[in-house]
Formats: C-alpha cells, structure tokens, sequence
C-alpha cells in the first residue's frame, strides 16, 4: 500500500489517534487515583546452614538453596500466620494475610527477603517483624527438641541482617506507570481500529481502485470550499488555485482523448449523488471555453438541477423548453458574461418524465443539432445508480466521464454504475477523482 494513503489515514483519524490515547490515560489516572495505596516492608534474614550439612550415611546432602526454600515454605504455614494474628489483633483470616506476605530466597543464597504488604505502612511494619522474630522462635524451639535424638544434625543458625522497615512511600498504585500503560495501550487500540476502519472501507481511495474497475484517472481535483459570492464553484476562473490546474490537467486528458476517438459531445455524471459531478462539469467547460473551443455546457439533470445556481441565472429555463418547443431557443442558448466561447443551457422547468423527454426523438435531433454548433458539448446528468437519465443520453454522446469522491464513492456502487452504462455501449474515456488526497477536512459536499 502507497505512503500516501497511510498519511491520507493519518490525516482522517487523527482525533481518533490522539483521543484514544489521551481518554485511556485519563481513565487510568483517576482509576489509580482513587485506589487504595498499598505500603510494602521488607526483612532480609540470614539462615546459616549448620556445618558440616550432613544427614545420615547414604543420604544426599541438602545444598542451601534447599534449606532456604524450606525456610519460606514455613514461614506461610497456618500455624505461624494464625499465631501473628492473635498476637497482633488483625481483622483478617489466614487465608487474606497469606496473599500480603511474599518470602523469597535470594538467587545463590541463604537470604530469605520477607515482604509484607498493607494499607498501613505502619501495620506492614509490624507484621513483618513479628512474623520474622516468631518465625525464628519456633524454629529455635523445634531445634531444641530435635537436638535430644539420635544423628541429629547441627542446628541451623538464622540471623536478622536487615530490620523490618517503615514504607516511606507506596508501591501502589503508581500513577505514572499505570497512565502511561494506559497511554499506550489506546494508542495500539486506536491504531488497530483505524486499520480495522480501514480494511472494512470499500470505498475507492486510489488510482489503483479505478484502474482495477478497468477506469482511467483523468485528473486529480482536491477539495476547495466554494466562496460566498457568484460563481464560487467556478474555480478555473482563480488562475492560482491548485485545484483550476486540475481541471487544465482534465481538459488535457480530454483533448488527448480525441485523438482515437472524436469527442464532441461528453456526458458528467457519478455513481452516487454529491461526489461533485456539477461542479466537475462547470470547470471544465469553463477550461474547454478558455483554450479557445466553442463549448455549450448543458443542464440535463432535470430532477436537481444545479448549473443554473452555479451561473448565477435568475430564472431557470432552458432544456425542457426546448425540447417541449415552447420557447425560443435563441432565449434558452445564452452566453456566459466575461467567459468568451462559452455557452449555456439551463435545464428547464421541472418535467413529471424526465428518462422519457430525454429519450425522445427531440432529444436525438437537438443532440445532433448541438454537435454541428459546438466544438464541446458537456451534459451534466443525474447519478447513474439513482435514475437511467445518465444511461440515456450516455448511449447517445460521444463519450462519458464518471465523476469519484476519494473515501466516499463505494466500490460496488461504482463498479455498478460502470457495468449499468458499458450495458447501453456509453463510452466511458476516464474518472475525474475528486477530494483527493489534499483533504481539508470532511466538508461539505461539493454540487451535484
């Protein structure tokens, strides 16, 4: 997968990249803050195995890793911690101090580090060093007894070497750690379901989509918000803009187009409403207009018609007057201002059949009318997968550009769209694909 498309992801969710992790930390800061703090202390004893460590004649010696897990093995017997608890006057049962106390033996040595941990650093103290201190009494005693019999071994000597210490500070919860834990983990979560989001997308993200579907990449238009003034949506009129040289590549591709095919008449339409097909239509007459061919620009969608709007015409007459013959056509064929060779014809007053005015006979004569008169003529139509107008008068042009919003145009719908007009033999040249990579933001959406 492109570089591109990782950064095009990065630049989509990064409040879902940057929120997962700041509400995780959040969370586990105020989960540790309100926790309980548990206080450890620690005694280090000293068992001196008795020398020589020898047993009856025939037995294996015990080494001092043996001996010192023994010793910690019965330093957590019920009799030893039942005995802390009655001499202490805890409120607990064996079974909740056992799972306080950790013994253990020092890695090659005879050092048992006895830990005991509590609520009270205060009380942590005192069980571990009465623990310890009864601990090595009962182990005195059992000596004294065991000396009396028969091959007796030496008696092991225990020594306290570190006391039972007082916990300045808590071992947890630890804030710091559990929240950068925490940071992490929403991070590794964020990123999974941002891969997750997108391996679900069906949506097409790259040229790579379309020339998959069999579709050529004509141009790359990135979004641009319309101004608050006339003809806002006619960016090629800003020779500035990054996005007018878009629509200069567009026509480019086009002019190349021609030299298989001779194109005069071009349909613009999309699989899905609102992936900006309008807008596409308008620029690119406006860019045919200004290299100097005579282009009518045609409003053919006569169920949400746009180019009058875009033009800023008053009055919306045009198409289906004419075809209806009940006005003029030197009224309805009317000039753009201040864009030279341009020409424009509004849909009309809204029909109850659209698919059938635009499949009539008229239709066929004012195509073919159209195509004498003009060096371009562009249709704007409805979306294919909405209605057939586009396929209607598809059949009929020269060739058809399918208008695609990158992340938002699916898959199915255009491989639909695509396979609806091969089905009538439209000539489908190539793929206008808008919102490109420069994402803005999730804007508004462009003009039908």
């Amino acid at each position: 997968m492109e570089l591109s498309h990782y950064l095009h992801l990065l630049r989509r969710w990064l409040w879902l990249i940057l929120a997962c992790p700041v509400l995780a930390g959040a969370v586990a800061a105020g989960a540790s803050m309100s926790l309980p703090k548990v206080y450890e202390s620690h005694v280090q004893v000293l068992v001196r195995p008795a020398q020589p460590l020898t047993v009856d004649t025939g037995a294996a010696a015990l080494t001092s890793d043996q001996i010192a897990n023994t010793y910690a093995q019965l330093m957590v017997e019920p009799p030893l911690l039942n005995q802390v608890i009655s001499e202490l006057g805890l409120k607990v049962t064996y079974e909740q101090l056992v799972k306080q106390i950790a013994v253990v033996p020092r890695p090659s040595t005879t050092i048992l580090d006895v830990a005991v941990q509590d609520t009270d650093p205060v009380l942590a103290q005192q069980i571990a060093g009465r623990l310890v201190d009864d601990f090595i009494t009962q182990i005195k005693q059992i000596q004294k007894q065991e000396s009396a019999q028969p091959n007796a071994r030496s008696q092991d000597n225990l020594l306290i070497v570190s006391p039972a210490t007082l916990p300045a500070s808590p071992i947890s919860p630890s804030i710091t750690r559990n929240t950068l834990l925490a940071v992490l983990a929403g991070l590794m979560a964020a990123v999974g379901l941002v891969a997750l989001i997108d391996y679900l997308d069906k949506s097409v993200k790259s040229d790579r989509d379309l020339l998959a579907l069999g579709l050529v990449p004509m141009a790359h238009v990135p979004f641009m918000p319309a101004p608050d003034r006339k003809r806002g949506e006619i960016l090629t009129l800003t020779v500035s803009q990054p996005v007018a040289e878009a629509y200069r590549n567009l026509r480019t591709s086009l002019l190349f187009s021609r030299v298989d095919h001779d194109i005069h008449t071009l349909v613009i339409t999309s699989s899905l409403p609102g992936e900006g097909k309008s807008r596409t239509a308008a620029n690119l007459a406006v860019v045919l207009a200004q290299a100097g061919h005579k282009t009518l620009l045609v409003d053919a969608d006569f169920r949400r018609p746009s180019q009058h709007r875009i033009f800023g015409r008053v009055t919306n007459v045009g198409m289906t007057n004419m075809i209806l013959q009940d006005r003029p056509e030197s009224e309805l064929l009317t000039p753009v201002e201040d864009i030279p060779n341009l020409w424009l014809l509004c849909s009309g007053t809204r029909p109850h059949n659209p698919s059938e005015l635009l499949g009539s006979g008229r239709m066929k004569e004012l195509i073919s009318s159209f195509r004498q008169a003009f060096a371009f003529v562009i249709f704007d139509t409805p979306p294919v997968n909405a209605v057939t107008d586009a396929q209607i008068l598809a059949a009929e042009a020269d060739a058809t550009i399918m208008v695609v919003e990158q992340s938002r145009t699916s898959l199915p719908a255009l491989r639909h769209a695509t396979q609806a007009l091969e089905a009538v033999g439209a000539k489908i040249v190539g793929t206008v694909l808008n919102l490109s990579l420069i994402h803005i933001s999730e804007p508004t959406r462009q003009a039908e």
